[in-house]
């Protein structure tokens, strides 16, 4: 992939601090390339899921984080 000008905006409004609503304090996202998202992520539990946006499915830490 070729970052365009868009890209580089993006990564730098969030650099800044900015957030969207939507995802609130999630650390994960990925694009799991089916329709529905796992109730967790990673694979270790220390995440669950808590939205999802477009074609992402974003995850909240759990309890399990801290062991990580």
């Amino acid at each position: 992939m070729n970052p365009t000008d868009i890209h580089y905006y993006i990564a730098d409004w969030a650099i800044a601090g900015n957030r969207l609503n939507e995802i609130g304090e999630c650390l994960w996202y990925l694009n799991p390339f089916k329709p529905t998202c796992d109730n967790i992520f990673p694979r270790n539990g220390s995440g669950s899921f808590h939205t999802r946006l477009g074609d992402h499915c974003f995850y909240r830490p759990t309890a399990q984080y801290k062991n990580t």
